[in-house]
């Protein structure tokens, strides 16, 4: 079958099986997890928007500046401890709506954190952040790309961390020894934008 019409029999299968994994409405296949980020990026923002990532993540570091090249939108870096972002400075970085601010319509968190060495970002912490974006009309995104690690780490499933997202990104490579290909979760709404995207 051809996945351009949605006939792969098994890349529909593998996305099924990863919509219900992450407990979302479905999921997009693509070959790169930089790939499903920036897609995640490009639905949640508008040109000239802000969003919110820590210092040392995948996102800001290792992805060719894509965030303003693909999406228009400008990087608000905050330094974390080993990575972890708190609900104060989330709520510190999310700025007013002055005209003349950018809006800050996204923040980004990576589970588990790999540059700062593998930390497995607190469920508790990431609910406290999910509030405060909920208040303040901020979408959330998780790099979720050594996810798998953080639910073998620590027995919490993969759908209670993507609970508090808008989408999720999982890598295949990274934990389960796939040799390439990501997906990205959310709704339909979103998944369906995202095809056009990547298209």
């Amino acid at each position: 079958g051809d996945d351009v019409f949605g006939e792969d029999p098994t890349v529909n299968l593998l996305q099924e099986r990863v919509a219900s994994l992450l407990g979302k409405e479905a999921a997009l296949f693509v070959p790169s997890g930089v790939m499903a980020n920036q897609l995640a990026i490009k639905c949640h923002t508008q040109p000239g928007d802000e969003i919110v990532v820590e210092r040392l993540s995948h996102i800001f570091n290792y992805e060719t500046a894509a965030p303003s090249l693909l999406s228009h939108v400008q990087l608000n870096t905050i330094e974390g401890r080993n990575g972890i972002l708190t609900k104060s400075q989330i709520e510190k970085a999310i700025r007013s709506t002055a005209y003349y601010m950018p809006r800050t319509s996204l923040a980004c968190l990576e589970n588990t954190h790999n540059m700062g060495g593998g930390t497995i970002y607190p469920l508790d912490e990431i609910r406290k952040i999910r509030s405060v974006c909920l208040d303040r009309g901020v979408a959330m995104h998780l790099d979720g790309a050594r996810l798998w690690n953080a639910w073998v780490a620590t027995g919490i499933h993969p759908k209670e961390y993507a609970r508090e997202f808008d989408s999720v990104s999982v890598c295949f490579s990274k934990g389960l020894g796939a040799p390439v290909g990501s997906a990205l979760a959310g709704s339909k709404a979103l998944i369906a934008k995202s095809r056009k995207y990547r298209k």
